[in-house]
């Protein structure tokens, strides 16, 4: 049985959808900032849909991409290999569940 009740567990998940406020793709030693396109919470998972246009026209590999908060703080860090075409788009689309384990 939970401990937490759903309500607040839905209110702790809008705290935390409201204070991931950018996300970044390192190309290189470089970290570019995207465009939020998207903020949701699907059930118990936040979901940020994310475009970097800055990269549309070239040719990179993105090796990581971070969450940053509102404070300026490395909420969530990832190494990922994604290499693109020039005049290939990038969207990264990031699902954080937020639940309790119980047991």
């Amino acid at each position: 049985m939970a401990y937490f009740q759903s309500n607040f567990m839905n209110y702790r998940r809008q705290q935390w959808l409201r204070s991931l406020v950018h996300v970044e793709a390192q190309v290189g030693s470089t970290w570019y900032r995207g465009t939020i396109n998207q903020k949701k919470i699907e059930g118990d998972t936040l979901v940020i849909m994310v475009t970097f246009p800055q990269l549309d026209n070239s040719a990179v590999t993105i090796s990581a991409s971070r969450v940053i908060d509102i404070r300026g703080e490395i909420a969530a860090y990832q190494t990922r290999t994604i290499r693109k075409v020039a005049g290939q788009g990038t969207m990264i689309k990031i699902t954080i569940p937020i639940y309790e384990v119980t047991g």
